[in-house]
């Protein structure tokens, strides 16, 4: 069980995930933390983490760090920040600090330098230890180990569905949110690089032999009658006339299984328009559509007449049929009994276990049994938010702060394993001398 009075700060808090979860709130339990310090730049986001902790946090993170770091951070056993990512120009491990000049991330390293906490959690996005971003993830990980810091040079990617709603290992929630978690702990400089790289410390597996399919989002679900003014969160008709369009196409294709591709109307021609220089991923979709075509082509062409599809917007003309396990046959496909999501790429359907991850734009999920969106209250549930938390009044800025956050749980879970694989034990306190650093194992 975590110890009492250790301390931590939460930079880019956002509205306070990672407070809640440390620190917890009312009748949620957290991990025994206290912050002293939060800081984030949005006025709106400002206004709810005051609201909910009697804590107004500082603004830009730069008018904290710019003069004498000593004296405006107070000493902290563990600092945590969902930093913004930018740009990192490709460094070595002996250039890597000094690469993230000019970037928010410095700003961090530039506390951790001056305050050396015991332990830092920092959050970010999948894409972030993704191949794209290969030349940043260096930087970041490179210049930790320059300060002193222990942290693994594999990204620990995680995600809330993963785990169960209750036991050691949760409380987890029924959303797909997968986020990289870089989690270091101070072993002092002067060692060698390899004694700074460790194995991930969380492995993105189910915990507790929790099955996620087992999630079903309706237990997670306000009753129709307690939801205030209902028609904001309803469906307007262009959309509940897309919806029945697909879900009359679900059930028009006697196949057994729907194609697991993407169904594009716009690709639905005898012969694939494919050109010279077509990405392979784009050319794939485009020749088994047109087979799909083919093989169903009477039947589509009298759907494609009978609804006007091709007036539907680009994005409406394209669907995924993700939930063919949960309905195999043209039978039992019904869309309006599954989950859905209308994307820029199209209208997604899945299985009522799990949400698609919140996210900081309109596409909220769609309860396709409720034939609504769900609500901000029901969003906050799903990132691990307790019911006395206090939600910003206006709905669209409630969903754009829920989807910027941290999930609760999951941020839990990982600092749970951050602080018990330490040798010296949870912030704030010295177990046992330290022995020798623990190195990673060698690759063959």
């Amino acid at each position: 069980m975590a110890p009492l009075a250790w301390t931590f700060i939460d930079l880019f808090g956002g509205i306070g995930g990672f407070h809640l979860a440390l620190e917890g709130f009312e009748d949620m339990e957290g991990l025994g933390g206290r912050c002293v310090l939060a800081s984030e730049v949005d006025a709106a986001c400002q206004k709810v983490y005051e609201q909910n902790f009697d804590l107004l946090p500082e603004g830009d993170i730069r008018a904290l760090t710019e003069g004498d770091i000593e004296r405006a951070i107070p000493d902290h056993d563990v600092l945590c920040a969902g930093f913004p990512c930018q740009p990192f120009s490709k460094s070595g491990f002996q250039r890597g600090m000094a690469e993230t000049r000019g970037t928010l991330f410095y700003e961090i390293l530039r506390i951790l330098d001056a305050k050396r906490p015991r332990f830092a959690i920092l959050e970010n996005v999948r894409n972030l230890a993704g191949p794209r971003q290969r030349d940043t993830w260096d930087t970041i990980i490179e210049s930790l180990w320059q300060l002193g810091y222990r942290v693994s040079s594999d990204p620990v990617v995680f995600s809330p569905h993963l785990l169960p709603d209750e036991g050691s290992a949760g409380p987890g929630r029924p959303q797909v949110r997968d986020r990289v978690f870089i989690l270091a702990e101070r072993i002092g400089q002067g060692l060698d690089c390899d004694d700074y790289d460790t194995e991930p410390l969380v492995a993105k597996t189910a915990a507790d032999g929790w099955d996620p399919v087992d999630w079903r989002i309706e237990d997670w679900l306000d009753p129709e009658d307690s939801i205030d003014h209902p028609e904001a969160y309803a469906l307007r008709p262009d959309e509940r006339r897309w919806i029945d369009a697909w879900q009359d196409f679900v059930r028009s294709i006697d196949d057994d299984d729907l194609p697991g591709f993407p169904i594009w109307v716009d690709a639905f021609t005898v012969e694939p328009d494919v050109w010279v220089g077509m990405p392979k991923w784009k050319e794939g979709f485009t020749i088994k559509n047109s087979e799909f075509y083919r093989d169903h082509k009477r039947t589509i062409d009298r759907w494609i007449k009978k609804h006007d599809v091709l007036a539907f917007p680009t994005s409406r003309r394209k669907f995924e049929w993700q939930a063919r396990s949960w309905q195999e046959t043209a039978e039992t496909r019904n869309v309006w009994d599954l989950v859905m999501h209308l994307r820029p790429s199209g209208i997604r359907v899945k299985p009522p276990t799990y949400l698609p991850a919140l996210v900081a734009i309109t596409q909220t999920s769609i309860i396709g049994s409720r034939q609504r969106r769900i609500t901000p209250r029901e969003a906050a549930r799903l990132q691990g938010i307790p019911e006395a938390f206090e939600l910003h009044p206006v709905d669209s800025v409630a969903y754009k702060q829920l989807g910027n956050g941290v999930n609760v749980g999951v941020v839990q879970h990982v600092a749970r394993a951050l602080f018990d694989a330490s040798e010296v034990g949870w912030p704030g306190v010295e177990r046992r001398a330290r022995s020798a650093p623990r190195r990673r194992p060698q690759r063959a």
